[in-house]
């Protein structure tokens, strides 16, 4: 890769989300979108995430988002159950949660395996609040 950092994406979070995390309101995040936890079951403690309010197939060369630190991680799976009269239906979900430690601001050089079901890496690099408009 060239001069930036590699992170994780992860991508369509709400902008509202992504203040909160800047703001240090909201320190976790809970994934529950399919592209979002295929590549949330590869990120581990201590990898860098970068997130983006920018759907999955618009992220490239440029994209702005935030950089953070996953200090945690948790995996879980819940049931729903759906009944009529007639019938019984049940799914479940995964959930991923990451605690993040948001570092800065930056910018997307290149994104690597942008396919829903891929794990999603980009090379990002830093920017300045003043450069980030």
């Amino acid at each position: 890769m060239g001069d930036g950092m590699r992170c994780f994406v992860l991508t369509g979070i709400s902008k509202f989300v992504l203040d909160d995390l800047m703001r240090r309101h909201i320190k976790t995040l809970e994934l529950r979108s399919a592209h979002n936890i295929a590549t949330a079951l590869r990120i581990e403690v201590g990898d860098l995430v970068f997130l983006t309010s920018a759907k999955i197939f618009d992220v490239d060369r440029g994209t702005f988002g935030l950089i953070a630190e996953v200090t945690g991680k948790e995996i879980y799976s819940h049931s729903l159950m759906f009944s009529t009269p007639t019938m019984i239906q049940e799914s479940e979900m995964t959930v991923v949660r990451l605690k993040l430690d948001v570092k800065r601001l930056g910018r997307v050089l290149r994104i690597y395996n942008a396919g829903i079901l891929d794990t999603t890496i980009a090379e990002v690099v830093e920017v300045s609040y003043f450069d980030a408009r």
